[in-house]
């Protein structure tokens, strides 16, 4: 049988990194049909994204030393101990498996953290549109006798907003004004330009 013919140290690295790669696809799979931390409790007890919220080892934003990083690291470097110890003694084997293991955890820390980037809230903040020019698109009733929408560019958005002003004449379609203030969660102040 192919088992014992392996060494002691080739048994040893094949559990570990059996062990570690099927935890890494059990995180893969939940990962990948919605299941985080923030979705599922487990049993009452310490939380286990906690290492992945905290990370032991960080810079620059980077969580280095996390669960996933730590199980990529185990999973790596006892693959490649496992490969390399026949063409080479056990110990440089476990010198190059952790240095692998180590650049793999590297790898996943920056692919994670160019992910994170593409991450965004997508909630405007109307307090940003305080000074810009925009476009009347549907009339805005003069004395602020009734709501009418401006168009503009915010946040990197084209957005249509309810407005109102305070001017004495009707602002009508197409014509440029400026917003002034934010009057509730969905409105704006202008005034012509």
């Amino acid at each position: 049988m192919w088992w014992n013919n392996l060494s002691n140290f080739q048994q040893v690295s094949f559990v570990v990194a059996v062990t570690a790669s099927v935890i890494m696809l059990i995180f893969l799979l939940l990962m990948i049909i919605g299941v985080d931390d923030t979705d599922f409790d487990g049993i009452d007890g310490p939380d286990i994204d906690v290492i992945n919220d905290e990370p032991l080892i960080g810079f620059s934003g980077l969580r280095i030393l996390t669960l996933r990083g730590i199980l990529v690291l185990i999973s790596m470097g006892a693959w490649t101990s496992f490969l390399l110890e026949p063409i080479m003694h056990w110990a440089f084997a476990v010198i190059i498996g952790v240095v692998i293991g180590a650049v793999s955890a590297l790898l996943v820390a920056l692919a994670f953290k160019a992910s994170l980037k593409l991450e965004s809230t997508g909630n405007l903040d109307y307090k940003n549109a305080i000074g810009k020019d925009a476009t009347v698109y549907i009339r805005v009733p003069k004395n602020r006798s009734g709501k009418g929408k401006i168009t503009l560019n915010m946040q990197e958005r084209f957005v249509e907003v309810d407005a109102v002003t305070e001017d004495l004449e009707d602002l009508m379609p197409k014509t440029s004004v400026t917003i002034l203030d934010v009057i509730d969660e969905t409105t704006l102040k202008v005034t012509h330009k």
